[in-house]
């Protein structure tokens, strides 16, 4: 696949020289970030095609530190040949707006080494023409209301292409290329027991060589309207109390998202982002206890194997800085956070890779990567397994709604569907069920925790996080865990 047959060919080599004017201007640091997108997405509704989008676009953001202080300008580049005025112009716009903040206290980053380097696209399978996405929509979504009980079968499916640029003043230069393949489902079903909607995304960072398995359209759609449909037909909203609790790989998504992902963020932590419950309770707890032995948390971008796919998956972030494992918490123990080249000085730690925009646009800000629970090595290797010993419980599937406070110590994550357990056997299937706790009196009480084949890696695409708010995409998921919590049905 060549991106010149979608996106215009960017002269990137200009961005050195935007670099060398920053430096010229009295910055003493700054960095550019260009990139140029191409999607196509196709949305079809109970068998008909709704709409068709296909949009490109290039954009440019650039930071500047002067006088102690950041500036940031951006623009958007309608035309290739306008690239060079529009580059020069936010530079200097980037370090006049750093002069004007300096005054507000000096900016220090932690050292890296400068990387250049050319990430080329590897794809095995390019994504679907404008006909093959349409065809499929269709023919997915009219064989989901073929399920009785359907009324609404709605997917969005696509791909995005990419091609992003990097330089700073240090001499970094990166060059990146890569394909999203995503899309959603959202259903509704009715039956006897009332209604249910379920909205489910998916996707992969790559090609069509990735959606296979339960990553597969077609099989998603399916299995997501008969599961809907059973919801309104078999299941019960379970009373409220404290029990066993079982999470699966589905719940740990948005558990270990909201508990442990974002108030591991270093501007949170250090209280530099406080937007959309944006501070960390475990602020000042590095090296306290935080859950039971078997609790691991990590956050993970590395471009490896387990992690193919996943939507926090990357080599270099938004400042040039190499991914790599970050362990939140080990053993139940807090240990790291996420930290750009600023939070990392003002610790004292290297900076581990974690900031990134939501376009070039739009200033850097450190997010989670591919957060997730770690496995245990001796666990169990299926569900079935990991409940034999449980006497009285519930299994918490996939999950959908999140509330927390604003220091994110307590949480209550909904989940679309649960299963009852009892002596060892699932006995019934439950609906519109919740886990509520506080973060370490829960984690505490893992007592259990699945091996690697009950582990799976999840996308999280509408990630929020910032003001204005900022969507990124993340990787979340982990292993069955059983522990003790408080579990009600919500409405």
């Amino acid at each position: 696949m060549t991106f010149d047959q979608v996106l215009p060919e960017l002269d990137s080599d200009l961005l050195p020289k935007a670099m060398d004017r920053a430096t010229s201007l009295g910055a003493s640091y700054a960095d550019v970030r260009l990139e140029a997108t191409f999607s196509e997405y196709t949305e079809a509704e109970n068998g008909d095609i709704k709409r068709l989008d296909v949009a490109t676009g290039t954009s440019l953001g650039v930071r500047a530190l002067a006088g102690g202080a950041w500036g940031f300008a951006s623009s958007d580049v309608p035309e290739p040949r306008g690239l060079r005025s529009r580059l020069m112009a936010a530079t200097e716009r980037a370090v006049r707006h750093a002069r004007a903040t300096a005054r507000f206290g000096p900016v220090e980053l932690a050292p890296v080494r400068p990387v250049v380097k050319d990430v080329p696209l590897r794809v095995k399978r390019e994504p679907w023409s404008a006909e093959g996405k349409k065809d499929l929509a269709a023919s997915v979504t009219k064989d989901m209301m073929s399920v009785d009980g359907m009324g609404l079968a709605l997917v969005e499916l696509g791909h995005t292409l990419f091609d992003w640029h990097l330089a700073t003043t240090e001499g970094a230069r990166i060059s990146r290329r890569w394909l999203l393949t995503d899309g959603s489902f959202q259903v509704h079903a009715v039956g006897p027991k009332g209604a249910q909607t379920w909205w489910r995304p998916f996707g992969a960072a790559g090609g069509l060589e990735l959606l296979r398995g339960e990553r597969d359209v077609a099989a998603i759609g399916l299995d997501l309207a008969r599961r809907a449909v059973a919801l309104t037909r078999e299941a019960e909203t379970p009373p409220s109390g404290r029990t066993t609790v079982v999470t699966t790989p589905e719940f740990d998504q948005l558990l270990v998202h909201e508990v442990m992902g974002h108030p591991s963020e270093g501007d949170r932590v250090l209280g530099g982002e406080s937007a959309w419950a944006g501070r960390a309770w475990w602020s000042d707890k590095v090296g306290e206890r935080v859950g039971s032995d078997l609790v691991t948390a990590v956050s993970d971008a590395r471009p490896i194997e387990r992690h193919k796919g996943g939507y926090g998956t990357f080599p270099y972030d938004d400042e040039g800085v190499p991914a790599r494992r970050v362990v939140n918490v080990e053993r139940g123990m807090l240990k790291e956070f996420l930290h750009s080249r600023q939070t990392a000085a003002v610790v004292g730690v290297p900076p581990n890779g974690a900031m990134r925009a939501m376009t070039a646009t739009d200033v850097p800000i450190i997010r989670m990567t591919n957060t997730y629970f770690e496995h245990d090595p001796t666990g169990p290797s299926t569900l079935e397994e990991c409940i034999e010993d449980v006497h009285d419980g519930v299994i918490l599937g996939e999950s959908s709604i999140p509330s927390i406070d604003s220091i994110r110590l307590r949480f209550q994550i909904n989940a679309y569907e649960g299963w009852r357990v009892r002596d060892g056997e699932v006995v019934g299937l439950l609906k519109n069920l919740a886990l509520l706790g506080s973060t370490p009196d829960f984690f505490r009480t893992i007592r259990l925790v699945g091996n690697e084949r009950t582990w799976k890696l999840m996308p999280l695409p509408n990630c929020g996080k910032g003001d204005p708010m900022q969507i990124a995409r993340v990787g979340n998921g982990g292993p069955v865990m059983v522990g003790e919590g408080m579990v009600m049905g919500v409405a």
